[in-house]
C-alpha cells in the first residue's frame, strides 16, 4: 500500500511519466492532464471503458486512447462470470462484453459509436479515430508499440485508437517543454500536484500565445488575479527569455 501511494504521488507530480496499473488503481487516480490511456485487455463492457478512457485529457487538451484485444479476452470475462448462479444474469453481462467487441470491430467512427451507445447523435469526427483516419491496426500497434520500448504488447492483438491531435510548432513545443519544466520546480517546492499551479492547457497557451504583461497573461483563459500574482513573473520571465 505504501508503495502503491509513492507510485500515485509520484505520478500525480509527473515525476512520473508512465504508469502501469489496475483499472481500480487507475480509476483512482485524479491527474488532469493524463495523455494516454492504453487498454492491454478489452474491459469487460462500454461503460467501464467508457468511464476508464475519461481519465485522458481532463485538461481539454488533446489526449490518446489505445485498446488492445482479441476474441480471447470475451472468453476470459466468461470466465470471470463463472461465480454467477442466474442464468439470466450471466447471459446479460456476457453480452455487455460481446456488444464491446462488436464495436471495436465495426467500421464505423469510434466516437460515433460510443455515443450512440448511450443514445446521443453525433456525426462522424473525421480526424480523431482509427477509422475515420484510415490508419491500420497493424500500423497503429507498430507506431505505438515503437514510441513506447520498452514496454511489450500481444502480439496477437488488434488496436483501436481514439485520438484527437493538435500539435505545436516546434519551437512552441520547446517553451511549452521549458513551462513544464518550470511549473514542476515550482509545484514541488510547495508539495503540489503540477496541475494546481497550472494545468498542461494554460501552458498550450502560453507557449503559443507568449504573453509577456499581465493582461496577456489573464487573457489565457486558466490564469486568474490570484495565479497571476503567485506565479506570473515566473512564467513571463521564461517567455520573455525564449523570445
Amino acid at each position: 500500500a505504501a508503495e502503491r501511494q509513492r507510485n500515485q504521488e509520484a505520478f500525480q507530480r509527473d515525476e512520473v511519466d508512465v504508469v502501469v496499473a489496475t483499472i481500480a488503481f487507475g480509476m483512482g487516480i485524479d491527474k488532469s492532464n493524463v495523455r494516454f490511456v492504453i487498454h492491454r485487455d478489452m474491459p469487460k463492457d462500454v461503460e467501464s471503458w467508457y468511464q476508464e478512457i475519461g481519465r485522458a485529457g481532463r485538461d481539454g487538451l488533446p489526449s490518446d486512447c489505445f485498446l488492445f484485444y482479441s476474441w480471447a479476452d470475451v472468453k476470459m470475462h466468461e470466465r470471470f462470470l463463472d461465480d454467477i448462479d442466474d442464468p439470466e444474469l450471466w447471459r446479460q453481462k456476457r453480452q455487455r462484453t460481446v456488444d464491446l467487441f462488436r464495436m471495436v470491430e465495426a467500421t464505423r467512427c469510434r466516437h460515433q459509436l460510443i455515443l450512440a451507445h448511450f443514445d446521443e447523435i453525433m456525426a462522424p469526427c473525421g480526424t480523431s479515430c482509427d477509422v475515420c483516419t484510415g490508419v491500420s491496426p497493424a500500423d497503429l500497434a507498430a507506431e505505438t508499440m515503437a514510441s513506447m520500448s520498452p514496454v511489450k504488447g500481444a502480439r496477437t492483438r488488434k488496436a483501436k485508437h481514439v485520438t484527437s491531435t493538435a500539435p505545436l510548432a516546434d519551437e512552441d513545443e520547446e517553451l511549452f517543454q521549458q513551462l513544464r519544466s518550470l511549473r514542476k520546480q515550482l509545484a514541488d517546492g510547495q508539495g503540489l500536484p503540477a496541475y494546481i499551479v497550472f494545468s498542461d492547457k494554460v501552458l498550450v497557451e502560453m507557449a503559443r500565445s507568449r504573453p509577456t504583461t499581465d493582461g496577456q497573461m489573464l487573457d489565457i483563459s486558466g490564469v486568474g488575479p490570484a495565479k497571476l500574482e503567485k506565479y506570473g513573473d515566473a512564467f513571463m520571465e521564461l517567455v520573455r527569455a525564449a523570445r
